[in-house]
């Protein structure tokens, strides 16, 4: 009877741990969702939100997945420095002890950050790296949006390099891999990101209805997951539309629905966007006034942004730096190893060709000898 017990105790134990091991791992999953569409909306709560939860994880899977959310939130914020710190270590982890999965999360998320610095080379190392994972190893068909990533990073190198007629292949593709999962709710933002892309680029060739329509498109998914940073570039995008229409009071009316959302978005180059646009749709209907107070606002965002820039642009060129120099000093030991170890080999070679020499001068000597001995 007490055996019997002992043996439902255990039972009990065991399931309560198991169950608790899922509901644990469905409150991470679920927090996380709802930490990755915070991001956009307010990336500050998001990072204190991971900071706090993050020493409770140990599965590798889950650490590295709230390290990119803090990065991305890093990367709202353009704390370039943050980003690449919280990234590198994730991509530690991947490499370690990290699935397929998120080495292609990780090596995705790296090059797109390289692409925003606008280290283009960079950029294709990580995200060639993430598309041969990609390609190579069994994605989930739930995980499959995730080339949707690799697709826009391209996509923006090839408008850099080559034009908006050579990106918007990659764009349309992305935003079609993306609408493929949209129960995945932060799929709606990535597809706002891809229909802004697409937005921009008919904006560049002229093609203000094409434009039009794919950041309302934007708007619509934004609206969908409340995504405020899409959101607001969208609406940015249908002002452009409209100034260049000559719409200037439609414009600011866009733009101030914007800028009542700037403090809880906290981007600077969206605050800076805005006040760029208000001053010249304010200049356009002759309205000095409000035209030198943005134009002030604009001046002094840019300066900031411009010094954050150039200080997180210095740390990674001096992380490249440190590799470069890292990567020359492994070419040179290697070099010196080879050296040594041919030098090495010539000497016993020669020892040897040195030992056979004598030996057989010996043998001729003594020869020799004898021949005499015999005369």
């Amino acid at each position: 009877m007490h055996k019997i017990t002992l043996q439902k105790v255990k039972l009990i134990m065991c399931l309560l741990f198991v169950f608790g091991y899922a509901t644990a791992q469905v409150n991470l999953d679920s927090l996380k969702t709802e930490l990755n569409l915070m991001v956009y909306n307010n990336p500050k709560e998001a990072i204190r939100r991971v900071e706090e939860i993050y020493p409770t994880i140990t599965n590798p899977s889950m650490q590295i997945s709230y390290l990119l959310t803090s990065a991305n939130a890093y990367a709202v914020l353009k704390n370039h420095d943050a980003v690449m710190e919280t990234a590198l270590k994730a991509k530690k982890i991947a490499d370690e002890k990290g699935s397929p999965v998120n080495r292609l999360q990780v090596s995705g998320f790296i090059g797109g950050q390289y692409r925003r610095l606008g280290l283009d080379d960079k950029a294709l190392l990580y995200i060639n790296e993430a598309e041969e994972v990609f390609k190579t190893e069994a994605i989930p068909d739930s995980l499959k949006y995730l080339g949707g990533n690799i697709l826009i990073v391209k996509g923006l190198i090839q408008r850099t390099s080559l034009g908006c007629e050579y990106a918007l292949p990659y764009f349309k593709e992305a935003a079609n891999v993306y609408k493929k999962y949209v129960s995945k709710k932060i799929n709606m933002v990535s597809i706002a990101i891809a229909h802004n892309n697409i937005a921009d680029c008919y904006i560049e060739i002229n093609d203000f209805n094409a434009a039009e329509f794919n950041f309302k498109e934007a708007i619509k998914y934004s609206l969908e997951v409340n995504s405020g940073h899409s959101l607001a570039y969208a609406k940015m995008g249908l002002s452009r539309i409209y100034k260049q229409e000559n719409e200037n009071e439609k414009a600011i009316g866009l733009l101030k629905e914007v800028n009542a959302d700037l403090e809880e978005m906290n981007d600077l180059s969206i605050k800076k966007e805005v006040y760029k646009q208000l001053s010249e749709n304010y200049k356009a209907i002759k309205d000095t006034q409000n035209y030198e107070y943005y134009s002030k606002l604009y001046f002094e965002e840019t300066k900031r942004i411009i010094a954050e820039e150039k200080k997180s642009l210095n740390t990674v060129v001096n992380d490249l730096s440190q590799e470069t120099q890292k990567s020359q000093q492994e070419t040179k030991s290697k070099f010196t190893f080879l050296l040594l170890g041919s030098i090495l080999v010539f000497i016993v070679i020669l020892s040897y060709m040195s030992y056979k020499i004598v030996k057989k001068r010996k043998k001729i000597s003594k020869k020799k000898k004898q021949v005499d001995k015999e005369i």
